[in-house]
């Protein structure tokens, strides 16, 4: 596999990504976050092994940062993923506003700006009081209500009576 990928491949793994990428933000229960719950963003995309060339590409193009393994309950299907908000910011968010955003429809435009919006007060949590805590983990609920199929582990109710619960103790 070549290591450099020109702008005509960049733009092209913009539209692949426009169709096959998700971004993710995962809500965790942790007993040593300061509200109860993490929240967990990750950028990923899955292809057959059959394309696994163009998942070694975006781990190429994000100077190797990010995972390629196996999904889950698969032998056949692959994922590339790229996690935390420093990866995120440096890495997929010049490419996404390069190559993707501005070909995009205005749907996913504005997920993407809700997106940029979330990272960027996760950037230093310190900053945020109970209250912002809540309100981000509202619009990370709201963001993609659909989530390809797949539901959520716990509902807001209870990700927000776990925070509660954090916040007497």
């Amino acid at each position: 596999m070549n290591n450099t990928i020109n702008d005509n491949y960049k733009f092209w793994l913009g539209g692949f990504v426009e169709g096959e990428g998700s971004l993710i933000i995962s809500v965790v229960k942790s007993d040593k976050a300061p509200y109860g719950v993490l929240l967990q963003p990750e950028f990923n995309i899955t292809q057959h092994i059959s394309g696994i060339d163009i998942l070694k590409s975006f781990k190429i193009l994000f100077n190797n940062k990010g995972q390629i393994h196996k999904k889950s309950g698969s032998n056949n299907v692959w994922v590339y993923s790229l996690k935390g908000i420093k990866n995120l910011n440096n890495h997929l968010l010049p490419f996404f506003l390069d190559y993707v955003v501005k070909y995009s429809c205005k749907f996913n435009n504005e997920k993407f700006n809700k997106y940029i919006f979330i990272l960027n007060k996760l950037k230093d949590k310190s900053l945020l009081g109970k209250d912002d805590y809540i309100n981000i983990i509202k619009l990370v609920y709201n963001l993609n209500p659909d989530g390809k199929g797949k539901t959520r582990k716990r509902t807001l109710l209870e990700i927000l009576s776990i925070i509660e619960e954090k916040s007497n103790t």
